[in-house]
């Protein structure tokens, strides 16, 4: 029954040589593989107590955090566009009744546009080549500045409302 198919062979196999064999002396010794795992591990294990720097997080101030949530729903409206041109062969939003669909999805942007806190520019196209032109903007952007998206869709600044008077606005559906 030796070598036919489904028989188990006589021997187990064996590697020709042990990686740890050919590890370097140290001193007049030569580490075994028991000793190289156990260095190896006393060095992974301190690697976190090491570390690179403080080990207390930085904490974000609350109007920090409200600022990022603002730019991050700037940002969430432009995939949210680029979703809506692309599953309807290039067709812009007319109204925010366009993206209710994506709602579940994009649940910093969509509800702003659809409440008027985000103002969007309805009818206008992502465009990459239009860095500097508004497609949309937090409503108190006029007023007070805050967060616009550019028509490119990659650029979100935060303008003054002086900038923002100044700045070009996309034209959309008349």
């Amino acid at each position: 029954m030796k070598g036919s198919a489904g028989s188990l062979p006589a021997e187990p196999f064996k590697f020709p040589i042990s990686t740890f064999d050919q590890l370097p002396a140290i001193g007049a010794k030569t580490l075994t593989s028991r000793a190289w795992f156990a260095t190896l591990l006393y060095a992974v294990a301190l690697l976190p107590v090491i570390g690179c720097g403080s080990s207390t997080p930085t904490p974000t101030a609350p109007e920090n955090i409200e600022d990022e949530a603002r730019k991050i729903a700037m940002v969430e409206l432009f995939d949210l566009l680029k979703l809506r041109e692309s599953d309807t062969g290039g067709k812009p939003a007319t109204k925010a009744k366009d993206l209710a669909r994506y709602e579940i999805l994009y649940t910093a942007a969509y509800p702003k546009v659809r409440d008027g806190e985000i103002v969007l520019t309805y009818g206008a196209k992502i465009d990459p080549t239009k860095t500097d032109t508004i497609i949309a903007y937090e409503k108190v952007v006029p007023e007070a500045g805050g967060y616009v998206l550019m028509q490119d869709g990659a650029t979100v600044k935060k303008l003054t409302a002086e900038e923002f008077k100044a700045a070009p606005k996309a034209e959309g559906s008349k």
